[in-house]
């Protein structure tokens, strides 16, 4: 009895252990994410972007987010008060992980470690040092200042933590501004009160007086000019002599105005004089900022996102990180405002991100349209060419061959019109469409119409490959290209190759269960040229009602199922394998005829797939096609 009472107490043991392993493997990563700025701000919405891009993709992270707004603080007893109900909200518990966005809050790092020793934290922001409270939070620019670096804060005061240096590309935007203005004799630079805009401006008055000591230097600070004398006072500078560099406008009072009015200062400064700054959402957001100059952004998001997963899932402590500062990447600059201020487009440095450039597709890619024109008629000529020969040779051998050659020379013709004329036109018409003058299409409608230009001249190319390989189509040996394919892009190509065709009043939509991003294995190609011939073959038969494109992964498991409804006349279930066959018309007086399905089926074959008429629809036609769900690596 003894016995089997222990066995059973080691067994309900081993339960509760299991149990327990069981909850800690699914428990919740809980991220405490501090900012020094506002929520408003863009510099905090980019340098928190991929935190909360990492707790969208991983449901076992949960981020909670505080901000600071350091420069809305009246004090030391302020911060310390804003502090204290941050980290209340973790009363019961250590977060999982801090991660401290803003040099104003690096000293919180200490402050972590005294309230959960050993709590991991990642820090980024424009500096590798900060400096005393009352400084941080109030006072003017002070070269003298003490400047305390990070790496105390890891040996002196023991916290497990690790740095990002995202610095403010302060002297290679100076270097920039005298390279793209030569006749600059006169720098003025736009500061406000908060820390960063501090610190830079330390940074600048060094810079200059260092590299350019007979460069003239005005700063306009926030606290000493009103909006209306910072825009009074730059309205009498000299354009030719004078540049301007944007750090900040905000200020104490009214902290929270100057934020929501930021981008509106940078607006109206803009119209007067070539504004460089310090961060990319100046330019983003006003047409004519000249430029600036930073890191690879992307390079940071995928950097903290890397380290965040490994201290959350692969037990790499921040102190054994090395710490990293991101180097100056390519300088962005603004064509629309060289055009404005007339500066010289030749003096933009080579390697340089250029927006708003001046659409020219047509110019640049007038000999490549023409060309894929050209290639079409020669693609016509080469088919008759082809035709012909045989024909002769059918001649040769007796007369009832030679006019069943002739006929079947009609017929292919025919047939490869109707499948050469899908391409072409889509060509001729949006090679049309980008010789329109300036100012009738949007720089992403032009980028779209070369996008369907080259789409449709790669079919073309595949249809005339096709014909001159036409022996090995009636053999079974078909060549088809396996690789990644989004199917999601593949069916709106195909839409959109036909949507010309549709009649009046007809609604042609597309649905999907597959997510946008998702690629899978096949031949992208030959399924938008099966998708074209079942959009086509709707649109001719359906004159109202509607005709839908939609994908599943449900109907078929296991399967892509691709299918084309209309509320067209509809096909006799009799007639469902028969219409696949080579020729076939249930109406002449269609156009078309007769190929497009037996390619279709020809296509579905070597793709591993499957074309059929669903006869269980009755409202119309319903074809379906389906392949292989194989989802690419």
């Amino acid at each position: 009895m003894k016995k089997a009472l222990l066995l059973a107490a080691a067994f309900l043991s081993a339960c509760f252990a299991l149990s327990a392993n069981d909850q800690g493997a699914f428990s919740t990563k809980d991220i405490l994410l501090i900012c020094s700025h506002a929520e408003s701000s863009d510099w905090a919405q980019d340098m928190l972007r991929p935190v909360y891009e990492l707790e969208n993709q991983r449901s076992d992270i949960q981020v909670f987010p505080s901000f600071l707004r350091m420069t809305s603080l009246s004090g030391p007893e302020d911060l310390e008060r804003r502090k204290n109900e941050i980290f209340s909200a973790f009363a019961d518990k250590a977060p999982s992980l801090a991660v401290i966005i803003g040099g104003s809050g690096y000293r919180l790092a200490a402050d972590i470690e005294k309230q959960w020793p050993g709590t991991p934290v990642i820090m980024a922001g424009e500096n590798d040092y900060f400096c005393d409270v009352q400084y941080t939070i109030k006072g003017t620019a002070d070269a003298s200042a003490a400047r305390y670096p990070v790496t105390g804060l890891k040996i002196q005061d023991g916290a497990n933590l690790t740095l990002m240096h995202t610095p403010a590309m302060v002297e290679q935007t100076v270097d920039l501004m005298l390279h793209i203005l030569p006749s600059m004799r006169k720098l003025v630079f736009i500061a406000g009160e908060n820390f960063q805009s501090r610190e830079q401006q330390v940074r600048l008055e060094s810079y200059l007086e260092k590299t350019y000591p007979g460069l003239e230097y005005s700063p306009i600070l926030s606290k000493d000019f009103s909006t209306d004398e910072l825009i009074y006072k730059l309205q009498g500078e000299d354009l030719n002599t004078t540049g301007v560099l944007f750090g900040s406008w905000l200020t104490h009072n009214g902290y929270m105005q100057t934020i929501s009015s930021r981008h509106n200062v940078t607006h109206i400064i803009e119209s007067i004089i070539p504004v460089f700054t310090l961060f990319w959402s100046d330019l983003d957001k006003n047409r004519n900022i000249a430029g600036y100059y930073s890191y690879d952004h992307n390079l940071y998001y995928s950097t903290m996102q890397q380290r965040i997963e490994d201290v959350l899932y692969n037990g790499v402590k921040p102190r054994d990180m090395p710490f990293i500062s991101f180097a100056p990447s390519s300088p962005t600059l603004n064509w629309s405002c060289f055009e404005f201020f007339g500066l010289d487009t030749s003096r933009i440095p080579r390697n340089s991100t250029i927006l708003y450039e001046p659409p020219t597709f047509w110019q640049s890619y007038k000999k490549q349209v023409l060309s894929i024109v050209g290639l079409a008629i020669l693609a016509m000529l080469l088919v008759i060419f082809l035709i012909s020969r045989r024909s002769l040779r059918a001649q040769s051998k007796a007369k009832e061959a030679a006019e069943n050659a002739n006929n079947m020379k009609t017929v292919f013709i025919q047939n490869m019109s109707h499948e050469i004329r899908t391409p072409l036109n889509a060509i001729i018409g949006f090679a049309q469409l980008l010789g329109l003058p300036d100012g009738y299409n949007t720089e992403q409608e032009k980028a779209d119409y070369l996008s369907y230009v080259m789409n449709n001249s790669h079919l073309l190319t595949m249809l005339i490959n096709d014909i001159l390989s036409l022996s090995d189509v009636e053999n079974g040996r078909y060549n088809v290209n396996i690789e990644p394919s989004n199917i999601n892009d593949i069916c709106r190509m195909a839409i959109r190759s036909v949507e010309h065709r549709v009649q009046a009043g007809v609604e042609l939509s597309f649905e999907s269960e597959i997510a946008d991003g998702q690629k899978i294995m096949t031949d992208g190609m030959r399924v938008q040229q099966l998708l074209i011939n079942y959009l086509t073959n709707a649109c001719k038969h359906t004159l109202q009602g509607s005709i839908k494109l939609k994908c599943s992964l449900e109907e078929v498991p296991g399967n892509v199922t691709i299918s084309v409804t209309d509320t067209g006349s509809g096909v006799p279930a009799d007639k469902a394998e028969h219409i696949f066959e080579r020729f076939v018309k249930l109406n002449a007086f269609v156009q078309g005829t007769g190929l497009g399905l037996n390619i279709c089926r020809i296509i579905a074959e070597n793709l591993d797939g499957r074309v059929y008429l669903d006869t269980t629809y009755t409202g119309g036609a319903r074809f379906v096609f389906t392949i292989p769900y194989r989802i690419a690596g």
